[in-house]
């Protein structure tokens, strides 16, 4: 987008983190501690004549003033955008007539939305109909100050009570039932209120506005016992997370974030004072949720209820966990899939194990004081199901002990990390009392998986060349290819894993509209069936979510379309191919950088601070390496592909 290269150009990148973090200047760099993570050394280095950051410590990330802000603020791109353009004194675009009544849609439900949250508010306080409601609150031990940090509420037994009031105050049928307040009744034009007779909660985004609601059952006969609103284009449950606007602050100030399953473990959290709990929607964790408390934080605990915690170790085995993720771009909620999230999102997940039968909500209500040693004692994902399985398994069995190892080794060969793989095999090795060299060998077979490894196949004639158009690069490129050829990323994913690497993630995308954008893609790609039908659909989607981003989407469609003429058989190739370009460069960047501190490192800089950055140039020489290893494989490979197909011998 050109005008982010317009914001750029006129923001100084050292004015601006300075802002933030005290740099002090070496040479032609910046440096300074990391504000992402404590650190007493400097790490954390701004390149003034790239407009660039880059942490060289814990965190190992960088990227332009777009990613700071969003990361140190958590921010979407979107809103970055616009703040940055206004501290630039830049002029945002206009957007299209589509677009702009999309703005003004979305602004009448958001208006909509907190009309509504005041109304059941005002009746759960002053109601004598939500005597009932308010009794249940006092048992729950909800207190009234509380009551209004949530701005907690009480839908009527009525059938029209909320539509009346909103009906009254301009807003229309068509646009209660688009917010999913009302309900269409089947077979007939008569309307009625979604929510009735329930406790009300508002579902808030990061910024605070209500998009949704969940709603609490007070008649026991009532089903479902929570009733949320359905997918609308203000709320997406994959997306939200509650209580993110009030826990933001408060996940920031303690580098880490509490993942709970209700909403009633929030309300309790931060009645206690542990204001850095959010909850999901009931569904799955998803790399959405987890990409918005990545901005906040590198550090997340899952303290789930007993037997949600540990079904996440076995409910599937691990090879059906390693199939499932490879087939999609979703998560899997299963101790592989959060491997998995830990290295794609550079995250630290551990699991909280809670006293059985009981939930947060219970151990919050009853002993708070408890809540911390319980989140402080949170495993690592490996070491969590080695010791849920175990507890489970007769370990005098040599059977029984065979197939702990097995389900365990898996997940042990998908750590990135080769100190902490040897960490968990000893812990292993301990647990079932089998050397260590053994569980090393078994390590170091080939996974089963690998015979059904196919073949990585590429076309030398788009994927090399750089489109030479004005903002449409090597990053667009891959996009376009996403957009053009949806079913060929998860190929493509099982083409990287075969070759040794994640799948595509937004972490290959230093541009942050481009790194914003991907996810919307990935989820699309994984969901949809009807390319055609279903690309303009998502573009609606963009439209109503952020005007911003369908505008970049856009961009994307029509500068790529030639793309969609690329041999849906070679597409999956092309993608590896562009994805393990990105990473290259992206290390080459990194060397770049890390010889040009060294090069400017005074002759009294100590022996110790050399030694590190050497060793980082040697760690990422040997990353360049194996990608560009990896890329001429797969054109070798590809070349002899397309030759065997040329004589009829394939």
């Amino acid at each position: 987008m050109q005008i982010v290269e317009e914001i750029k150009d006129r923001i100084d990148i050292v004015d601006f983190i300075s802002s933030y973090v005290p740099l002090k200047k070496a040479g032609r760099t910046y440096k300074g501690l990391c504000p992402f993570h404590t650190e007493k050394t400097p790490s954390f280095v701004v390149f003034p004549h790239t407009q660039t950051w880059h942490c060289f410590g814990a965190c190992g990330t960088g990227g332009d003033i777009f990613s700071f802000l969003m990361r140190r603020e958590g921010l979407d791109f979107s809103e970055a955008l616009r703040r940055l353009a206004e501290r630039a004194g830049v002029t945002l675009e206009p957007v299209g007539p589509r677009t702009e009544a999309s703005e003004q849609k979305r602004a009448r439900l958001i208006e909509m939305h907190a009309l509504a949250a005041q109304y059941y508010h005002h009746l759960l306080r002053h109601a004598g109909e939500a005597e009932e409601a308010r009794a249940y609150l006092v048992r729950r031990k909800i207190h009234p100050d509380t009551v209004e940090r949530f701005q907690l509420g009480y839908a009527l037994n009525a059938w029209e009570g909320l539509k009346s009031f909103l009906l009254a105050r301009g807003y229309s049928e068509q646009e209660l039932i688009e917010g999913g307040l009302i309900v269409k009744k089947e077979g007939s034009e008569s309307t009625y209120d979604r929510f009735r007779n329930r406790l009300m909660i508002p579902i808030r985004n990061i910024r605070g506005q209500v998009i949704a609601f969940g709603a609490r059952a007070l008649n026991p006969n009532d089903v479902p016992k929570y009733l949320n609103s359905p997918q609308t284009p203000l709320f997406d449950k994959g997306h939200t997370l509650f209580g993110i606007d009030l826990a933001a602050p408060a996940i920031r100030q303690a580098d880490q974030a509490v993942l709970v399953e209700g909403y009633m473990d929030v309300l309790s959290a931060h009645q206690a004072g542990y204001a850095n709990v959010v909850a999901g929607m009931g569904t799955a964790l998803t790399e959405a949720q987890l990409q918005q408390l990545k901005r906040l934080t590198r550090r997340l605990v899952l303290a789930l209820d007993a037997d949600t915690a540990g079904s996440a170790a076995t409910l599937r085995g691990i090879e059906t966990a390693r199939e499932a993720l490879e087939r999609s771009s979703q998560p899997v909620f299963t101790s592989q899939g959060l491997i998995r999230f830990e290295k794609r999102l550079d995250v630290d997940i551990r699991i909280a194990t809670l006293p059985a039968g009981r939930d947060p909500d219970d151990i919050l209500r009853e002993s708070p004081e408890a809540w911390p040693h319980i989140i402080a004692g949170a495993l690592p994902v490996v070491s969590f199901v080695i010791q849920t399985l175990a507890a489970q398994t007769d370990l005098s069995a040599a059977r029984e002990k065979t197939r702990l190892v097995r389900q365990v080794l898996p997940l042990i060969r998908e750590v990135g990390n080769e100190l902490e793989r040897d960490h968990y095999i000893s812990e292993l090795a301990q647990r079932v009392k089998v050397s260590e060299r053994t569980l090393l060998s078994e390590l170091q077979r080939p996974p089963a998986s690998s015979a059904r490894t196919r073949t990585v196949v590429t076309s030398e004639a788009d994927g090399d060349r750089e489109e030479q158009k004005p903002g449409f690069g090597a990053e667009e490129h891959l996009l376009a290819l996403i957009l053009y050829h949806p079913h060929a990323l998860a190929g493509a994913n099982e083409q990287l894993a075969a070759l040794g690497f994640d799948g595509v993630s937004p972490s290959d995308f230093q541009r942050s509209e481009n790194q914003s954008l991907f996810p919307y893609l990935a989820h699309w790609a994984s969901q949809q069936t009807h390319v055609e039908d279903t690309r303009d659909q998502l573009g609606e989607s963009l439209a109503q979510l952020d005007s911003i981003l369908h505008q970049h989407f856009g961009f994307i469609r029509e500068r790529g379309v030639q793309l969609g003429d690329v041999p849906s058989r070679l597409a999956a190739e092309e993608m590896v191919k562009g994805t393990l370009r990105l990473r290259i460069r992206q290390v080459q960047t990194e060397i770049a950088n890390l010889r040009l501190l060294l090069d400017e490192m005074s002759a009294e800089a100590a022996h110790d601070e050399q030694r590190v950055y050497s060793r980082l140039v040697e760690t990422a020489k040997q990353r360049l390496h194996a990608l560009e290893r990896a890329y001429d494989r797969c054109t070798l490979m590809g070349r002899r592909r397309e030759e065997a197909v040329r004589l009829g011998l394939s």
